[in-house]
């Protein structure tokens, strides 16, 4: 049968993997001109270990995964250390856990699709024709006005999803600001950059090593803004407002790398969930970010992405190419996890990013008491 997966990252790339595997022909639109680079690093954790070992690729990611090195300094708004953090203390799911950089993973998935698997790099999906359940099909015009009959449609072009858009309805009706935006971008080199995060009530600032080089990261606590999320020189101007509360340490130079209209790596967007009462209708089904993103405080979205990908291509396939047939077993088996993965966000969000002087004095003395027991 033919499937359509639209996004080639986490989610777009194993669902394309776990289809062509089955049997599929695919086809995988990216409306980037390649795989996108850049991005924090992502963990692959709890049961997407099990779905990496079955896609033969868990050795490749142990190898390649983010190095441990000692916990990190965490700076007052001053500058000054007051405590240390190693995101070990409360991140993993379980002791076998990976971090790895986005690019990397990347990577390791496009390798592991099978030949014969086409990919259309600049290209997007403009309108969605669906003959509605079991194994009707989807007619889709794409943007540069080719046409195309498909058994199946998977959107997995994240929080922003053009096919949940065309298929479901407004994001708005989905996509649930939870209460902070995240900036990133690939420090430059030619200065020396110390690896810390600062905090003051309702902002974290960091630099880290991300695994190819450093990396400033910027999670601030806001209610929804208003903007373009594709207007690049809106969202460096809502970041430098974000910023501005801060002088110390290495933040104007952080302000700066965040100004660069050349600089790699960036990234900017709100921390938001996906809340879908169904991931699929008629035969089109959203998967990772577009149909349930748990949120970057997570720490759960490439797991989710990993697993999902999996979960639909062999429930779909079990059932003969009939979503009507397949869609119970496949929400039945992912609604509980997808629940528990965004549950953690809201563990995450105090952890990292304490709204007053007062969560924040409490958060430091916790890590300063992870700090001694875990040195023991």
């Amino acid at each position: 049968m033919d499937v359509l997966i639209s996004g080639a990252s986490m989610a777009g790339l194993s669902a394309a993997h776990w289809f062509a595997r089955l049997g599929h022909r695919v086809t995988v639109v990216e409306r980037a001109d390649g795989l996108r680079p850049g991005g924090a690093p992502i963990d692959v954790r709890g049961r997407a270990l099990a779905t990496a070992q079955r896609m033969g690729i868990l050795a490749r990611i142990e190898d390649e995964k983010v190095a441990v090195i000692e916990p990190a300094p965490v700076l007052d708004g001053t500058g000054a250390q007051v405590a240390t953090l190693d995101l070990r203390w409360f991140a993993n799911e379980t002791d076998d856990d990976i971090e790895i950089t986005r690019d990397r993973l990347n990577r390791i998935l496009l390798d592991a699709i099978p030949d014969g698997v086409e990919f259309r790099f600049k290209a997007s999906i403009a309108a969605i024709a669906d003959g509605a359940g079991g194994a009707g099909g989807v007619d889709v015009a794409f943007a540069d006005g080719r046409r195309a009959r498909y058994d199946l449609v998977v959107g997995a072009d994240g929080l922003h999803s053009n096919v949940r858009r065309l298929a479901f309805g407004p994001e708005k009706d989905y996509v649930r600001h939870f209460g902070h935006y995240v900036a990133l971008v690939d420090l430059p080199a030619g200065r020396t950059w110390h690896r810390a995060m600062l905090n003051v009530p309702g902002l974290t600032i960091a630099v880290r090593d991300a695994g190819d080089g450093p990396q400033g990261m910027m999670l601030a606590a806001s209610p929804e803004i208003d903007y373009d999320y594709r207007d690049l020189d809106a969202q460096r101007r809502l970041i430098e407002r974000l910023l501005s509360r801060v002088d110390a340490w290495q933040v104007p130079a952080m302000r700066e790398a965040f100004a660069d209209p050349g600089a790699r790596g960036f990234y900017f967007d709100s921390v938001s969930q996906t809340r879908m009462p169904g991931w699929t209708r008629g035969n089109v089904a959203v998967i990772g970010d577009a149909g349930h993103c748990a949120a970057l405080l997570s720490g759960m979205g490439t797991t989710l992405a990993m697993v999902s990908a999996e979960l639909l291509a062999n429930t779909w396939t079990e059932a003969g190419g009939d979503m009507e047939a397949a869609s119970p077993l496949y929400h039945d088996r992912l609604r509980p996890y997808v629940e528990q993965c965004q549950a953690f966000a809201g563990e995450g969000a105090p952890i990292m990013v304490p709204p007053t002087q007062q969560a924040l004095d409490e958060r430091n003395a916790m890590f300063r008491e992870y700090a001694i027991r875990f040195a023991k």
